[in-house]
């Protein structure tokens, strides 16, 4: 006889953060029940595998060093080893709070429900008020956020966060995974895969009960590695624009508009040019990327290559 499938399966991807993999799988000790299937992805240079067996001994542990600096790429591969209804994907800087795991299976109670967003709080003042509408794609191809804030029950989103995200298993079978070319900090693949699940005319929810707190690292800063941030960040939106829409969208005319009118909001001469260079720069680079990944009308969300058939096969 086989065995009974897990309700749950929590996916963590991490590289070279050993302090804080343990601290995630430790609140996950203390929040989640023992049939919680546990899968970590790691593509650091030494395994962890004693130090996750310490912690979590049920844990299914996966040491590949070809998937670092791709976080798709480490999501995909946890896919191969989930056997759950709902799988989740934790960022590991996040601490899980008590009530998670009840909070979003209560959510996916509702058999309407695809895909959850889970509330991810920063520790930043009145971040549990928002004044916009949670998680949405706006006609001129922006997007809203709010996902530490507190709503007034579950609503209706159309993306979510990547740090505290959940799906029915049947819809990631159905899209074949993440898409997993979206290069630099893998920018906007969360997004992404919010809104294939959309195209399949599914549901995406925001869960303010299902809390997590977002605890990070720091953050390399410095005028170079924000312009590279900031190219990365106009690059795959347009991708994702065009792959949602097409690339004869208007939705994706107005993101541009909008990027250039952003221009005159820089203080003084010196930042507007260089924000018009970097804008320039990465919409150029955004457009020669989505005229080889995307199509003049939007794209199918499900993969149909050799990962996504070989994943497609994996989930069942």
């Amino acid at each position: 006889m086989s065995a009974a499938r897990p309700p749950l399966s929590v996916c963590i991807v991490t590289f070279e953060r050993p302090g804080f993999i343990r601290r995630c799988l430790e609140s996950l000790a203390r929040a989640v029940s023992d049939d919680v299937e546990v899968v970590v992805v790691d593509a650091s240079a030494e395994s962890a595998s004693a130090m996750v067996a310490e912690v979590r001994p049920s844990a299914v542990y996966v040491h590949d060093r070809s998937v670092g600096g791709w976080m798709t790429r480490a999501r995909n591969m946890a896919l191969r080893h989930v056997h759950g209804d709902v799988i989740s994907f934790l960022d590991d800087d996040v601490v899980v709070s008590p009530g998670w795991q009840a909070a979003l299976l209560d959510t996916f109670a509702d058999p309407t429900v695809a895909a959850v967003a889970g509330r991810t709080r920063n520790g930043q003042p009145d971040e549990e008020r928002y004044e916009h509408p949670v998680g949405r794609l706006l006609p001129d191809g922006s997007l809203t956020e709010g996902f530490a804030s507190l709503t007034a029950g579950v609503i209706n989103v159309d993306h979510g966060i990547g740090a505290n995200m959940s799906f029915r298993r049947a819809v990631l079978a159905r899209l074949g995974g993440f898409r997993d070319d979206y290069p630099g900090t893998a920018m906007r693949e969360d997004t992404d895969i919010y809104l294939r699940v959309r195209r399949l005319g599914e549901r995406a929810v925001f869960s303010p009960d299902a809390v997590v707190d977002h605890l990070p690292a720091p953050h390399v800063k410095g005028r170079r590695f924000d312009t590279r941030y900031k190219l990365y960040a106009r690059r795959n939106h347009m991708v994702l624009l065009a792959r949602d829409s097409g690339i004869r969208s208007r939705t994706l005319r107005r993101w541009v508009r909008r990027e250039y009118a952003a221009v005159g909001d820089a203080p003084g001469v010196l930042r507007k040019m260089r924000r018009w260079g970097v804008t320039t720069v990465g919409i150029a680079w955004g457009a020669g990327a989505m005229l080889r990944q995307a199509r003049w009308s939007p794209m199918d969300p499900s993969r149909d290559d050799a990962t996504g058939r070989a994943l497609r096969e994996a989930l069942g």
